[in-house]
C-alpha cells in the first residue's frame, strides 16, 4: 500500500484534485489517466451507492491518482466501510473542533493508535494482503477534515495541530455563508479566515486545501491560491467541468440558432 498523494504533500508540491458526483467508474479512471493527482468521491452531496463507490475506487486504481471519499457525515461506520473498500483517504464535512477532528483521525487507524475495527476488503487485496495492507495502513491512510464553519476556523489551530489529521481542504460555499457573506469571496472576513488557514497550517507542518472557486477553465484564481500556500487543491470535477464545457460548445455555435 502506498499513498502517492501523501508522499507529494510530503515534499510540499501541489495536488490537484478532481471532485466526483456523477458515479461513474469510467469517469474516475478517465479523470486519473488525464492526470489528476488525487480524486475525491463525493457522497455527501451525490447519490452514491457503496457499490458504486467501490467501482470507482476500482476505476481509479487503474490510474496513478490517488483515490479519496467524502463521507457524509464523520461517522466511524462510513469511515470504516470505504477504508475497506480501498479508499486510501478520508475526506470528513464540518469538523468544527479538535475532539471531532480526533475522533475522525481515530477512526482511520487501528488500535493502538485508533479505533478502526479490523475487516479490510478489497483494501487488502480480499485477504491476499492482509499482512502487507495492515502494516502499512496506519502509515499512509489520511484523514482530511473539511473547514466549513466560522468555529472551524476559530479553532484551526487545535483542528490542523490533533494528531492523525493529515491537512484542510477549505469549503468555500459553506464557510462563506457561516461568516455571513454568502459567496462573496473576495470579502475582508473570508480572506482573513483563509489567512488563518494557512497560517495554521505552517505552524504545524500540514498543507492546507481549498476548493478552487473560479470559473473551471480559468487557472488565475488556482495559482493565486498556490502562491499564497495552498497545496490541495480541489479543481473542478465531473459535474463542474461538464456543465461548464456545455457552455463553452454552446456558446462558441450560438450564431448557428440565429
Amino acid at each position: 500500500m502506498h499513498n502517492a498523494l501523501k508522499a507529494l504533500l510530503r515534499e510540499g508540491k501541489v495536488a490537484l484534485g478532481a471532485q466526483l458526483r456523477f458515479g461513474s467508474p469510467a469517469i474516475a479512471e478517465l479523470c486519473g489517466l488525464a492526470g489528476y493527482d488525487w480524486l475525491l468521491i463525493d457522497t455527501e452531496h451525490a447519490p452514491q451507492t457503496p457499490p458504486g463507490v467501490m467501482a470507482q475506487l476500482q476505476g481509479a486504481g487503474c490510474t496513478p491518482a490517488t483515490a479519496l471519499v467524502r463521507v457524509a457525515r464523520n461517522d466511524p461506520d462510513l469511515i470504516k466501510l470505504y477504508l475497506d473498500m480501498g479508499a486510501v483517504g478520508i475526506v470528513a464535512p464540518f469538523v468544527n473542533t479538535p475532539e471531532e477532528a480526533k475522533a475522525g483521525a481515530d477512526a482511520c487507524r487501528y488500535p493502538p493508535l485508533g479505533t478502526r475495527g479490523w475487516g479490510p476488503g478489497r483494501a487488502a487485496g480480499y485477504g491476499l494482503r492482509a499482512q502487507k495492507y495492515t502494516e502499512a495502513s496506519d502509515r499512509e491512510v489520511m484523514f482530511v477534515p473539511i473547514i466549513e464553519s466560522a468555529q472551524a476556523i476559530a479553532n484551526i489551530e487545535g483542528i490542523l495541530g490533533t494528531e492523525g489529521v493529515d491537512g484542510c481542504i477549505v469549503g468555500p460555499a459553506d464557510l462563506s455563508i457561516s461568516l455571513g457573506t454568502a459567496f462573496d469571496y473576495q470579502s475582508a472576513v473570508f480572506q482573513r479566515a483563509l489567512d488563518a488557514v494557512l497560517a495554521a497550517a505552517w505552524h504545524t507542518g500540514k498543507p492546507g486545501g481549498i476548493g478552487v472557486y473560479g470559473p473551471v477553465f480559468d487557472g488565475k484564481l488556482a495559482a493565486e491560491l498556490v502562491a499564497r500556500g495552498f497545496r490541495l487543491l480541489l479543481a473542478g470535477g465531473d459535474e463542474w467541468i461538464l456543465g461548464a464545457g456545455c457552455r463553452l460548445v454552446l456558446d462558441q455555435l450560438a450564431t448557428l440558432k440565429g
